[in-house]
């Protein structure tokens, strides 16, 4: 192998460690990554009209998509609903840890997206048409 050929290779190498070595990093600046939980602040809004696969939630300054398992329209018409964890309100998280619990039923939290504010509020006037 020539010398060029041996620089080329060893660049290329160095590149490609650098940007796996990035993604993690980038990860970890996602409020709601995968397995991670979610502590709920006092300061929160929770959309559930046309309810039936997911809710949005607005927790703070942090705005999501909490995604259920299966169908779960009685969310939209529940007076009450809270968020369970291990017997444990006021935290999410996903793969089936939480329930949201309704007035007459449960439904299983599959996952948390958490999306920007304006894709939020965009999602909110769809749902109030």
């Amino acid at each position: 192998m020539n010398t060029l050929s041996l620089h080329a290779l060893f660049a290329a190498i160095v590149l490609s460690a650098s940007a796996l070595l990035a993604v993690p990093a980038r990860a970890a600046d996602t409020p709601a990554a995968a397995g991670d939980c979610l502590q709920l602040a006092s300061d929160q809004q929770l959309v559930r009209a046309g309810a039936s696969r997911n809710v949005l939630l607005r927790n703070g300054q942090d705005h999501y998509v909490v995604h259920f398992q299966d169908d779960c329209s009685k969310a939209a018409y529940s007076r009450k609903l809270s968020f369970v964890t291990d017997g444990q309100q006021g935290q999410i998280c996903s793969a089936g840890q939480t329930e949201l619990r309704t007035d007459n039923g449960r439904c299983t939290v599959d996952r948390v997206e958490a999306i920007d504010e304006a894709t939020f509020k965009q999602k909110v006037r769809q749902r109030s048409r």
